[in-house]
């Protein structure tokens, strides 16, 4: 049950970080009186937070607040690829719906770190309870809420899954020896010591993970205030960096971290540290879908800095992506699959351009990181960008080069399966170019099937006549349309015509006199469900 939700106003500072470095818009949203969040994930409808009180907390990426009761104070949480959020606390680790609805799951020891794992389930860090069992353990739950937990060698406060298929852990023993802990999922350990940490005269601290986008983990000392990267084969370099707690990959290739003062700061991947003032000390911080980094403010605050996007290298288009309901109880998803064949690292990002709004440098994207031979998988991609409905989207390259991608949209009948088609990934180049045509097929019966037409443009819009002619050739109609740049529009094939009743077996020749456009053709079977695409290819 949700227990308030209101629009606050929110405080925005604009800071001018160095010649080098674009003006950072800090936006600071006041949460509601006793709100003290901790620590943050991007999930279903915006940014959810835990908080020291009984809440969990989510704020939508223009800002609107809403809290849920829990049973106990949260400490992390993660949204998982069941569409849930779940979240650590004292003895229990607990999944909630995004209406709230929650489920304790009681477990051996304190939770304290979560993450979702290679294998799409939730793994976490806790401690044993106190007394008799001071070790750390790390657990495994699946979607059907089964856990599984085993003792490691680490007090992790945090975890990441890394791009090497393992789990990176910080352990902060507060005796002899902090390190990182290197975890593979069958459970075998590795242990790399941490300067300052290797004797009793030195206590590190390290706190928060993360994997940078050059493919090593990163991390906070909370003790020594610096920050660490190290290599999946162990090798450590630290950085005098005064970092705090947590510690997030941006959007821009860069890592972001929280200070204890009232700052948060940037470090790029070669340790060029940046710092930006805020209003009070930060805690949390990670990447939102909307392509810029939020952190919280145990005094009470939620905040947000614009960061500029890394510029994409190569571009490949996904013409319709879409997780939204139907007619006839239908329902459609979209799920990805992306694999780096290469033998170097490859990074990116995909951005969803929502239909019937022209995209900008401001439309949510999901970032990825990929090592040589591995492979990521997002079962429904827009509720992995905390979004639903219908639009195109653009798998970007950042680092490296193009991912092999399988690209599904289907309609989920739950336990009666799935029907759908694999959608291909197009260049800019394969688009319909100012001079070309190409002919769409109409269903020859329009009872059983229900036909939309759909269009994605390119940087510069397009304009195109359609030509819509039945099956003898002879022309029905003919219907001037233009679209504005990176734009999305999928309608009834009727509507998209402005009104044209649709001839059965007939075609609609799209003809580009400006610009570029992909123009596609969607058909449903009304009796099953069974959707299909058909690609306008220009003509010869």
């Amino acid at each position: 049950m949700r227990i308030r939700a209101e629009s606050l106003v929110p405080i925005i500072l604009v800071f001018f970080v160095g010649a080098a470095v674009p003006a950072q818009t800090i936006t600071e949203f006041s949460l509601p009186p006793g709100s003290h969040p901790i620590n943050i994930a991007p999930g279903p409808g915006g940014m959810w937070f835990t908080e020291q009180a009984n809440r969990i907390g989510r704020i939508t990426l223009d800002g609107h607040v809403s809290e849920f009761p829990v049973n106990r104070p949260a400490r992390a949480i993660v949204a998982g690829l069941d569409g849930n959020l779940w979240f650590t606390s004292a003895g229990f680790l607990s999944r909630m719906t995004p209406a709230g609805v929650v489920t304790d799951s009681p477990t051996v020891g304190d939770g304290l770190g979560i993450t979702v794992g290679p294998d799409g389930n939730i793994w976490f860090t806790e401690l044993g309870h106190f007394p008799p069992d001071a070790s750390g353990h790390l657990g495994r739950a699946t979607a059907a809420g089964e856990i599984t937990e085993r003792r490691v060698g680490a007090w992790a406060v945090s975890i990441t899954a890394g791009p090497d298929g393992n789990f990176w852990l910080p352990d902060w023993t507060e005796i002899c020896g902090d390190a990182i802990v290197r975890v593979t999922p069958s459970g075998n350990e590795t242990r790399f010591l941490l300067p300052g940490g290797l004797n009793c005269d030195g206590d590190v601290g390290p706190a928060a993970v993360a994997v940078g986008s050059d493919g090593n983990t990163w991390f906070t000392e909370v003790r020594t205030a610096q920050i660490g990267r190290i290599t999946p084969s162990g090798g450590i370099t630290i950085f005098d960096a005064p970092g705090w707690f947590g510690i997030a990959a941006g959007p821009d290739g860069n890592l972001w971290f929280t200070q204890q003062e009232a700052r948060i700061g940037r470090i790029t991947t070669s340790g060029v540290v940046t710092e930006i003032p805020i209003s009070s000390p930060a805690f949390g911080i990670t990447a939102g879908p909307d392509g810029n980094v939020w952190f919280t403010e145990p005094t009470g605050k939620i905040g947000r800095v614009t960061v500029g996007r890394a510029p994409a290298l190569e571009t490949r288009i996904l013409p319709v992506v879409g997780s939204t309901p139907g007619a006839g109880g239908t329902f459609f998803k979209t799920s990805v699959q992306l694999n780096n064949a290469g033998g170097t690292p490859i990074a990116g990002r995909i951005t969803f351009h929502a239909s019937g709004t022209p995209g900008s440098e401001s439309d949510p994207a999901l970032f990825y990181f990929l090592a040589p031979g591995q492979t990521q998988s997002f079962a429904d991609l827009l509720p992995a960008m905390g979004r639903s409905g219908v639009g195109s989207a653009d798998i970007e390259v950042t680092s490296g080069s193009a991912p092999v991608a399988t690209v599904r949209v289907f309609n989920d009948a739950g336990p009666a399966g799935t029907t759908g088609f694999t959608e291909e990934m197009m260049r800019e180049e394969e688009a319909l170019a100012a001079g070309q045509n190409a002919v769409l097929l109409i269903p020859s019966d329009l009872a059983a099937f229900r036909f939309n037409i759909g269009v994605r443009t390119l940087d510069a819009g397009a304009s195109m006549t359609l030509t819509v002619r039945d099956a003898s050739g002879a022309i029905v109609a003919t219907v001037p349309r233009s679209f504005p740049g990176t734009d999305h529009l999928q309608q009834a094939a009727s509507e998209f015509l402005e009104g044209v009743t649709l001839p059965a077996g007939g075609s609609v020749t799209a003809a580009v006199e400006s610009g570029g456009a992909i123009v596609y053709g969607a058909t449903v079977d009304n009796r099953t469900g069974d959707p299909s695409l058909q690609l306008a290819r220009p003509a010869p």
